[in-house]
């Protein structure tokens, strides 16, 4: 790694303040030898979905895949919490002015990735960012998560706005960094491009040697490609050039960050909405219920009221004739019974007298020993009827 992006890295790292600091720089320096001509750290500002804005490291740029035979170069951003590794990155697909999202089984509409190796990352102990940009990119080349909104003419437009961030692609201090740098690379095709190339253009790549600064040339259209001719330009009017594409591609970053701040914000409302209608249909279904059941308790009570007027003009009967046995042996018994609970009630008041010091004891002898032999007579009888009715106990 180029000693300016380490000590900008190491710096950045303890600016934010990650609780993984050394993990974080092995895994970024892995990633920035592997992809150093695609993916370049910032340091900018990211807005949860809870609206909670923070500052963290990202790598922005772009991954190549193979799709149809054919090499794409996919914009994409990748996010650091400062709890990495302990937590998964957060990973979006950050289209262009000419590009629209397709949404598919790993990318939502707002470009946001999600993929099983995402939802267990904290599962695995080996999970790192490299595995995770290496399946992005088998993903993607299964299913490329964007596509151009115009022709062949439009992209190759795209490519020329995309041009200048060259200029001023260099690494700013922490405190300076939270703007956001354009993609480095753009979506289009390689053999598109060389189609649109004349023949004599091709053949002087041809005879070109493939290192890597020729690739780089390949990859970015020069200057000439926007109608103008930096041998034409006054060094006046080449600073007042620059300024207005530096100028140009602030707004395109604003305006694609507020385009997927806006995109996020339908998505939360859409899903409010959503549970606005199933709340809505619970309660009038609630309200069925409900209605069901006061219906049943109007008739209920009608019922019970008509019951209640029925039974008022029913004759009134004497309590002492329906309380009675069915024949005469029946009320003798009935008639027993009561005289022997009424004796062992009275005994057990003067019980209670006697000690309450309310009656003499020759007094209580006398009373009880008469009650006792009448009880005995009582229950002798008692047993007899019993016997006669066929009760045996």
């Amino acid at each position: 790694m180029d000693p300016e992006i380490a000590g900008w890295l190491q710096s950045v790292l303890r600016t934010i303040g990650y609780q993984h600091r050394d993990r974080m720089y092995a895994d970024v320096e892995s990633v920035l030898r592997l992809f150093q001509n695609f993916l370049v750290p910032k340091a900018e500002t990211y807005t949860h979905d809870d609206g909670r804005s923070q500052l963290l490291l990202s790598l922005i740029g772009t991954v190549p895949i193979v799709y149809q035979s054919a090499t794409y170069n996919i914009p994409v951003a990748f996010w650091l919490p400062t709890s990495y590794p302990s937590v998964a990155p957060i990973v979006f697909v950050t289209p262009t002015a000419l590009m629209l999202v397709k949404a598919g089984k790993y990318v939502d509409i707002s470009g946001r990735c999600y993929h099983p190796y995402l939802a267990y990352w904290s599962n695995r102990s080996d999970s790192n960012l490299v595995e995770l940009i290496g399946i992005m990119q088998g993903v993607f080349s299964q299913e490329p998560p964007v596509y151009a909104k115009s022709n062949t003419s439009s992209q190759q437009q795209q490519q020329q706005q995309q041009a200048s961030p060259a200029v001023g692609g260099g690494y700013p201090s922490p405190t300076t960094s939270l703007r956001p740098a354009p993609p480095i690379l753009s979506y289009t095709s390689r053999q598109t491009t060389s189609s649109t190339m004349s023949s004599s253009q091709q053949q002087q790549q041809q005879q070109q040697p493939s290192d890597l600064s020729q690739q780089q040339q390949n990859r970015y259209p020069s200057p000439s490609n926007f109608g103008l001719s930096t041998q034409q330009l006054t060094p006046q009017q080449a600073q007042l050039y620059t300024k207005l594409q530096s100028a140009l591609l602030e707004f395109n970053t604003a305006s694609s960050r507020e385009m997927d701040n806006l995109v996020n914000v339908n998505k939360q409302l859409n899903d409010a909405e959503n549970r606005t209608k199933a709340e809505l249909q619970s309660l009038r279904d609630l309200n069925s219920k409900i209605q069901h059941n006061i219906v049943t308790l109007n008739r209920c009570t009608e019922q019970l009221n008509s019951k209640i007027e029925q039974i008022r003009t029913w004759p009134e009967e004497p309590v002492d004739e329906i309380i009675c046995g069915s024949s005469v042996v029946h009320n003798q018994l009935f008639e027993l019974v009561a005289e022997e609970i009424a004796i062992e009630d009275t005994i057990y008041y003067l019980d209670q007298a006697l000690s309450q010091d309310k009656v003499e004891l020759n007094a209580y002898m006398k009373h009880v020993r008469n009650l006792s032999r009448e009880q005995f007579m009582k229950k002798a009888l008692i047993k007899k009827v019993k016997a006669q009715l066929g009760h045996v106990e």
